[in-house]
C-alpha cells in the first residue's frame, strides 16, 4: 500500500463521523471504503466535499444474495475513491446520491435498468438502456440471466 494511500485511508477514517465497515486498497493509487447502504449519500457527499469531486462511474455487480455497488471518485491527484455498498439482491434499494450529485444520474438509471436497483429519490428513474417493451423484473446482469442466455447460446450451439 503506497503512503499516500495509508494516509487517505487514515484521515478519512479520522474525520468521517458515519460508519465505515472496511477499507483498503485496490492497486496503488486507489482506496475503498465499504460503508452501509444506508450511508451512502452521507458518505459520498463527504468524499466530494473531501476532494474527491468527479464521479467518474456508478458500477454494480450481482454476488449470488446481495448486489455491490461501486461509486468510482477522482481528484486531482492520487489515490482515487471507491465507495462499496451492498444491497440484499431480494430488496435492492438505496438512497440516491442524484440529488446531491447530479453527474450520478444517469449511472444509477442504467443499474437500475441492468440489475434491478431501486435508488429511492432519484427525480427520474426510468429505463435508459433497455427497450421500452423489454419485460418487467428481468434484468439482464443479474446472474441468473446470465446464466439463462449461456444455456440459450449452448442449445443454439447444439
Amino acid at each position: 500500500m503506497s503512503e499516500c494511500a495509508e494516509q487517505c485511508i487514515a484521515i478519512v477514517r479520522e474525520e468521517y463521523d458515519g460508519e465505515i465497515l472496511e477499507s483498503g486498497t485496490a492497486g496503488q493509487y486507489e482506496v475503498v471504503f465499504t460503508v452501509p447502504a444506508e450511508q451512502i449519500v452521507q458518505f459520498a457527499t463527504y468524499i466530494v466535499n473531501r476532494g474527491w469531486w468527479h464521479l467518474a462511474t456508478i458500477t454494480g455487480q450481482d454476488l449470488g444474495e446481495q448486489i455491490e455497488m461501486l461509486y468510482h471518485f477522482n481528484a486531482e491527484e492520487p489515490p482515487a475513491v471507491t465507495i462499496k455498498a451492498a444491497v440484499p439482491k431480494s430488496d435492492p434499494r438505496l438512497p440516491s446520491i442524484t440529488p446531491q450529485l447530479p453527474a450520478a444520474t444517469m449511472y444509477e438509471r442504467e443499474i437500475f435498468d441492468l440489475l434491478g436497483v431501486q435508488f429511492e429519490g432519484h427525480p427520474r428513474l426510468e429505463r435508459l438502456v433497455l427497450s421500452d417493451d423489454w419485460p418487467e423484473g428481468v434484468y439482464p446482469l443479474r446472474l441468473e440471466e446470465l446464466a439463462k442466455q449461456a444455456e440459450r447460446d449452448e442449445e443454439e450451439k447444439a
